[in-house]
Parts: C-alpha cells; sequence; structure tokens
C-alpha cells in the first residue's frame, strides 16, 4: 500500500511536469536587465563577446545602444507587439534600439527609433539585407553584429546625387550664369529706366496744385516732378524779374503793382520749395510717408507760383502791347464810336414800341439803356482824345496812356451791350412768357418730388431741402400771379429755385442710392462672412483631432470681427462692412490653415498605420478618438509578410479613448522604424 501512494503521488508529480513544462518554455516581454540577453541559450561565450564587443563600438561611435534579446519564442505574440512591450517595460531611450530574436517560432524584430539618421529607409534595409540573411543561416551572433555593425555605418548616399562636375565645365557654366546675369541687370535696369520715363510723363499730365491728384503718382515720378518743376519756376522768376524791371520803369510802380505782387508770391513760394527739398536732399533720411508728404508740397507750392505768374503774364503782355500798338487801337475804337452813335436813336425808337406792348415793369431792366449808353459814348469820346494826345508825347510822358486806352475800350463794350439789351429785349420778353407755364410745371415736380421725399422717415438733409422747397414753391406762386408783369424778372427767379430745388435733390437721391448700394454691400459681405465662419467652424468641429492652434485662432478673430460688423451695422455700415469683409478673409485663412492640418494628420495615420486602421481614421481625425498617432508618438502596423512594425511607448495600437466634456488626451513617445517577420 506504502509503496502504490508513493508511485501514485511520482505519477503526479511527473505528469504536472510535463504539462508545466512548454509554458515554463515561453518568453512573455521583460524587462532587459543588460544590451546583451540569452534566454535561449543560443550563443556560446566567444560568440556572446563578439556580440557585446560590436554593441560597446555602435555606442562608442554613435551614442547608440542595441538592445539585443534571444529567446525561444514570444509567448504566442506577434513579433512586433512583443517588441513593444518589451521596450516599454524595460524604459528604453530616444537613442536606443532593440533586435528581438525567437529561435524556435523563427521570428524576430527589429526596431529603431526614428531620431537616428537615417530612419525608416535605413532600418529596413539593415533588416532585410544584414540581418535576416544571418537569422536564415541561424547564425544568432552573426545578425546581432551585423544590426550594430549596420547602426554604426554612415548612411548610403543617395544613388541619385548628380556626378561631380569638372573644373572646365564648372567655370564654363559659371561663366554662361555671369553673363546671363549681366545680361538680366541690363534688361531689368533699361525696364527700370522705360518705366520711370513712362511715370515722369504720366505724372506731369496730373495737375500740380491737386494734391490728392498727386496722392495716385509713384514716389520716384513725384521726387522727378518736383525736381523738374523747381527749375522751371526758379527760371521763370528770373525771367519775369528782369521783364519786370523794365515794365517798372516804362509804367511806374503802380501800373505794375499786381505784376510785381505776383513775383512776390512766387519768389516765396519757391523759396519754401527750395527749403523743401534742402530737407530731402539732407543727410538725415525719411520715411517714404515722410517723403511723399515733403515732395508734394514742394510740387504743389512751386505750381502754384507758376500759376499765378502764367495769369499775370498776359495782361503784363497786353500791357505792353497796349502802349506799342496804341494808334491803331486809338483809330479803332474811333470807328466804333461811329457805329455805336448811330445806333442810339433806332434804339430809342425800338424801346417806345416796347412800351407800348408790355407793361412798365417787364421792361425795368432796359428803360434807362439808351441814355445810359449816351453817357458811355461820351466818356469813351473823351478818353480818345486824352489819349491821342499822349501818343505824341515822349515815352516818359505817357504813363496816363493806359489808362486812357482801357478806360475807353470799357466804355465802349458797356454801350454796345447796353444797345444789344434793348434790340433782343422784345424777344427776351416773348420767350420767357411763353416758357413760363412749362417752367412752372417743371418747378412744381420738383416740389412733389421734395413733398415725397420729405414725407420718408431718415431723409438726407432734410432741412436744406425743406428749405429749397419752399423757396421753390414761393417763386411758383409768383410766377402764377405776376408773370407777365415781368417776364424776364420772373423767368430768371423761376429757373434759379428750380435749379437749386434740382442739385439739392439730386443730391438726396444719390445720397439714398449710396445708402442702398451701401446696405446691399453690407448684407451681402455679412452674409458671406456669416456663411464663411460657419463652414470652417463646422469643419473644424468635425475635424478638431486634427486641427493645430493656428486655424482655431485665426477662426476666433473672424468670429470677433463677425460680431463686430453685426453690432455696427445700424450705427456705422462703412465700419460694419470692413468687419464683416475682416471677417471673411480670417475665415479663409483659418479654412486653408485648417486643411494643411488635416492633411499632414491623414499622411501621419496612414504612414503609421499602412491603411490598418479602417474606419477609426475618421473617428481619430474627427476628434471621437484621440490617439498617439496624431500627437506625436504612438505606432501603426504595416501589413503583410516581412512589413515594418511600428512601436510606440506604452504599447497598443494608440487608437486612443473617446473625447469627453472639458478634457484633452495627450499620449507620450517617440515612433520607431524598422520591422520584423519570420526568417
Amino acid at each position: 500500500m506504502r509503496i502504490a501512494r508513493l508511485l501514485s503521488m511520482l505519477l503526479a508529480i511527473l505528469t504536472t511536469a510535463l504539462l508545466v513544462a512548454p509554458g515554463a518554455a515561453a518568453e512573455p516581454p521583460m524587462r532587459l536587465a543588460t544590451q546583451l540577453t540569452d534566454n535561449a541559450g543560443a550563443l556560446s561565450s566567444p560568440q556572446r563577446a563578439s556580440v557585446q564587443r560590436a554593441l560597446d563600438q555602435l555606442y562608442d561611435t554613435k551614442r547608440i545602444q542595441l538592445w539585443v534579446v534571444v529567446v525561444e519564442d514570444f509567448s504566442g505574440e506577434n513579433q512586433s507587439g512583443w517588441a513593444r512591450n518589451t521596450i516599454r517595460l524595460s524604459d528604453l531611450g530616444d537613442d536606443d534600439a532593440l533586435l528581438a530574436v525567437a529561435t524556435k517560432d523563427r521570428a524576430y524584430s527589429f526596431q529603431v527609433p526614428n531620431t537616428v539618421r537615417g530612419g525608416n529607409e535605413r532600418a529596413n534595409d539593415i533588416r532585410v539585407n544584414s540581418i535576416e540573411p544571418a537569422l536564415h543561416r541561424d547564425d544568432w551572433a552573426g545578425a546581432a553584429i551585423a544590426a550594430a555593425n549596420g547602426l554604426k555605418a554612415e548612411p548610403a548616399a543617395n544613388p541619385s546625387a548628380a556626378p561631380g562636375i569638372s573644373w572646365p565645365a564648372m567655370l564654363i557654366t559659371v561663366g554662361v550664369v555671369l553673363v546671363l546675369l549681366g545680361l538680366l541687370w541690363w534688361w531689368s535696369r533699361r525696364r527700370r529706366a522705360k518705366r520711370r520715363r513712362a511715370e515722369f510723363e504720366a505724372a506731369k499730365r496730373v495737375d500740380p496744385t491737386d494734391a490728392n491728384a498727386l496722392a495716385a503718382v509713384p514716389l520716384e515720378a513725384l521726387d522727378e516732378l518736383s525736381r523738374s518743376i523747381v527749375v522751371d519756376v526758379d527760371n521763370a522768376v528770373r525771367t519775369s524779374e528782369a521783364e519786370l524791371e523794365l515794365a517798372v520803369e516804362e509804367f511806374g510802380a503802380k501800373r505794375t503793382e499786381p505784376f510785381s505782387a505776383a513775383l512776390a508770391n512766387a519768389k516765396t513760394a519757391l523759396a519754401q520749395a527750395f527749403n523743401v527739398r534742402q530737407t530731402l536732399d539732407d543727410d538725415a533720411p525719411e520715411t517714404p510717408l515722410q517723403q511723399r508728404q515733403l515732395l508734394t508740397q514742394v510740387v504743389v507750392s512751386a505750381a502754384r507760383a507758376d500759376r499765378e505768374l502764367d495769369a499775370q503774364s498776359q495782361a503784363f503782355e497786353q500791357l505792353r502791347d497796349l502802349v506799342i500798338n496804341a494808334p491803331a487801337r486809338l483809330d479803332t475804337m474811333t470807328q466804333q464810336m461811329v457805329d455805336l452813335t448811330a445806333r442810339i436813336d433806332p434804339s430809342r425808337q425800338t424801346l417806345d414800341n416796347l412800351h407800348t406792348q408790355f407793361d412798365a415793369n417787364a421792361l425795368t431792366s432796359v428803360a434807362t439803356n439808351v441814355d445810359t449808353a449816351k453817357e458811355r459814348l461820351a466818356f469813351a469820346d473823351r478818353n480818345i482824345t486824352t489819349a491821342r494826345d499822349l501818343v505824341s508825347r515822349p515815352a516818359t510822358d505817357q504813363t496816363a496812356l493806359v489808362d486812357a486806352v482801357r478806360s475807353a475800350e470799357s466804355a465802349l463794350d458797356q454801350a454796345r451791350t447796353l444797345l444789344d439789351a434793348v434790340d433782343s429785349a422784345a424777344s427776351d420778353i416773348n420767350r420767357a412768357l411763353a416758357g413760363l407755364p412749362a417752367a412752372i410745371t417743371d418747378i412744381q415736380a420738383g416740389i412733389d418730388q421734395a413733398n415725397s421725399l420729405l414725407a420718408q422717415p431718415g431723409t438726407p438733409q432734410a432741412d436744406r431741402l425743406g428749405a429749397a422747397r419752399d423757396a421753390a414753391k414761393k417763386a411758383a406762386d409768383s410766377a402764377t400771379a405776376n408773370g407777365k408783369a415781368d417776364p424776364l424778372g420772373t423767368f430768371t427767379r423761376l429757373t434759379k429755385a428750380d435749379a437749386e430745388l434740382d442739385q439739392l435733390l439730386a443730391g438726396v437721391h444719390e445720397q439714398q442710392e449710396a445708402a442702398e448700394r451701401l446696405a446691399r454691400a453690407l448684407e451681402q459681405a455679412l452674409f458671406t462672412a456669416q456663411s464663411r465662419v460657419k463652414a470652417v467652424s463646422d469643419f473644424i468641429e468635425t475635424r478638431r483631432g486634427s486641427i493645430g492652434p493656428e486655424a482655431r485662432t485665426r477662426l476666433a478673430e473672424a468670429q470677433r470681427q463677425l460680431q463686430a460688423a453685426e453690432s455696427k451695422r445700424s450705427d456705422n455700415p462703412n465700419e460694419a462692412v470692413a468687419h464683416a469683409n475682416g471677417a471673411s478673409t480670417l475665415a479663409a485663412q483659418a479654412q486653408g490653415l485648417a486643411n494643411d492640418d488635416v492633411r499632414a494628420a491623414q499622411r501621419s495615420y496612414t504612414s503609421q498605420y499602412g491603411g490598418g486602421g479602417g474606419s477609426d481614421m475618421g473617428a481619430v481625425l474627427g476628434g471621437i478618438l484621440i490617439g498617439n498617432i496624431l500627437r506625436g508618438g504612438g505606432g501603426g502596423f504595416g501589413g503583410g509578410f516581412g512589413g515594418g512594425y511600428g512601436s510606440s511607448w506604452g504599447g497598443g495600437r494608440g487608437m486612443g479613448r473617446p473625447t469627453s466634456y472639458g478634457g484633452s488626451s495627450h499620449s507620450s513617445g517617440r515612433s520607431y522604424s524598422g520591422g520584423g517577420g519570420r526568417f
């Protein structure tokens, strides 16, 4: 019985050992104590020494630690997951790589941080061309040494790089480039000179006294214009000064006083222009805005001085010509005296006939014209006689000649005008009488239009429009009641009131149309801004897992501008339009930045998950799930035999978790390149 019980116990122990033995051989992910771990007993002592030497040389040369672990199997896990978990448990750093080999599973994983120069392409090259061939031969030590030597070697040069260039070819190339640069410089300089000439010619056609018009002139052209105009005006001043000296000697200071005043004003303006040019030409630099202000001041001052001289030049020439041509002028005026004197009696007869046709009030403007014309003719005759007497005297005694000639000319002109008014009075009065009904109808239409506008709330210039309407109504009532008594006067007052009312009505209509256009523009700008802001807000909301701070900042500013536009739409439509347009621009910028963020996130996700993420990518991009992949860490799965498996601190696929109100999720870690497979 004792022997039977002992045999039973021994059998149970053996059975348990047989059941437990396979599990004990499995190697789960572990925390590595040293750089070389051989739990499978695959390496001999010399091999361990060779591997350790290669690992030490790698660290001494590149400061990269390669951790090598050899086990029999990966405890049922895929090689990438086993390696990721081992990295996590071992707290490997930024410059730590891992080579994990399962001898019985005939699987391996080679993980290299992306911080190591060469990245994924280099890691895959070492894995495919160095590690796998050694593992295929069961050369476990050779695989580890190949991994260390591969990381120690410098990355291969880009095979597509251009071959070296010989010195003669390089010199020829440099020469050609220099020639081309010289031609380009010459062409650009010639083009610039041509453009400057065209701009200067265009600037000369601008009114130089109009500062607003000069604001559109390019700065270089404005500078050239200022230099040109001060020279021209200085020459004009010098010439005028010399001629004025002769004129003062000939006609006296009093007669030439207007010319002296114009010359003095021109000198003052020219001195100011030269002072400004001195400011521009000194060593102290001015900003472009200051330069434009100073140059505009030079041009405007000099041009006004030149224009004042021009305004007096014609009178100055006439003054000198008047003395030289005085005899011929006097003969012409004598003939005019004869002709006008012959018109006195016929004009008096015409005036008498008018009194029989029209009321005396209608003839008020011409009733005394004939008598006044006789007085002007007598005055002209006396001055002509005086002028003839002065012509025969020496030049030094001819000072009063100019006054006499001009007085006679003015008197003759007025006499002619007075007689012409008598001759045309009948036709003018009849025309005024015939036009009164139409004029009254026209002004009444304006009055009705003004009443309609004044009845509307918010009519622009309501006070002025009301006053103009009242004046027009008064003129219309007067024309209706007393039009025949004074047709010309009535017609004149009526047309004057009508013109003033029409002008004001046009201004009011223009303001109303402008206000309506502004209101339409504001509504359109607000609609565009609201649509753009909403669209980009929705875009960011549905892709918030991938949108960075720049796009969100632009959107926030766009929303602020839109609120400002809506708050000012009633009080200041112009500012509201500006704010709305600003909101649209900022929203467009936010959309562009958000698009860039989404594309970058999609590329990152695809490169790490290799298209294996399925529908989860949309959830991550939309912020429903927040994963390491979009936060600078986390790994993804590559598919297929021998494909690359990324890894990340913390393990797992990094698909994240759902977001929650007020919370954000940040995962830390680093990306690894390389991969693994079966051998």
